[in-house]
């Protein structure tokens, strides 16, 4: 999975990108499956994390560390090394929707802790990863990539729609999506998706946000596992920071293959 976020504000007419890469390979097997829930254990065996601005640059590899690493890397490091091979589990409706995910939560609570005593800028980064890989954030991000078949059998050119949720720049975005086969092949259909995207105020972040994403699904014909994803996300408008409305550009790409899935 590879996700590339851009953001960019304009506080006070100084311009701020904000660029945050994140490529992490995870193991997926399926240890239970009924007619209603698929039971699966999820681990992340390698993470490569990196966050970038005119103020601030971060980065984290688990497979190859970073040399000559700054303090902020070091934090980095041991927040992480607490998430790689450490299980995750997800129910999986027929759907694609994601039931639960547990594990996760206590994940991110040993990474918080882990940097307990770096001061102001690790408990920020703490609640900054509990925002981006607790077990509501995974169920999101899993959904993304599972929800996204349809009720009733389809045909080429025929459509449907999905609702999900997912964190985008640490803000929580609604898609609805409208979901098209446009294609059957010998082992694969390929099915185009564009989403609605839009965030409005809440708990954790106030102001608007509007754009679209669009991109397209490969699915597996025998497993029904979608093979590759590929998407792209524009939006704009803007957030509110100590009472100050701040204009927002964002610019987004993911990317998921499918490797290999146990199944027992």
């Amino acid at each position: 999975m590879e996700m590339l976020q851009n953001v960019e504000q304009d506080i006070l007419g100084l311009d701020i990108p904000l660029k945050t890469v994140m490529k992490a390979t995870y193991s997926m097997e399926i240890l239970d499956k009924t007619a209603q829930e698929i039971h699966a254990q999820i681990i992340f065996r390698e993470m490569e994390y990196s966050l970038s601005s005119s103020m601030l640059k971060m980065r984290y590899d688990s497979k190859n560390p970073v040399r000559n690493p700054t303090n902020m890397d070091k934090m980095l490091e041991r927040m992480f090394d607490k998430m790689i091979d450490k299980p995750v589990m997800a129910v999986i409706a027929p759907d694609g929707s994601v039931k639960s995910v547990t594990g996760m939560d206590a994940i991110v609570e040993n990474m918080s802790r882990a940097v307990a005593a770096d001061g102001p800028a690790a408990a920020q980064a703490g609640a900054t990863m509990k925002q981006q890989f607790g077990d509501t954030a995974m169920k999101n991000t899993l959904e993304q990539s599972f929800k996204i078949y349809p009720a009733n059998v389809v045909r080429i050119s025929d459509s449907w729609n999905s609702e999900t949720t997912m964190m985008v720049a640490n803000m929580n975005v609604d898609f609805k999506t409208l979901c098209i086969l446009k294609e059957i092949g010998t082992n694969n259909a390929t099915v185009s998706v564009e989403s609605d995207i839009k965030m409005s105020s809440d708990a954790n972040m106030k102001g608007k946000l509007a754009g679209t994403q669009i991109g397209t699904i490969i699915i597996d014909s025998a497993t029904g596992l979608p093979l590759t994803i590929n998407m792209s996300q524009n939006a704009k408008g803007f957030i509110v920071m100590q009472g100050i409305n701040v204009p927002v550009k964002l610019t987004g790409k993911m990317k998921t293959s499918l490797e290999k899935v146990l199944i027992n």
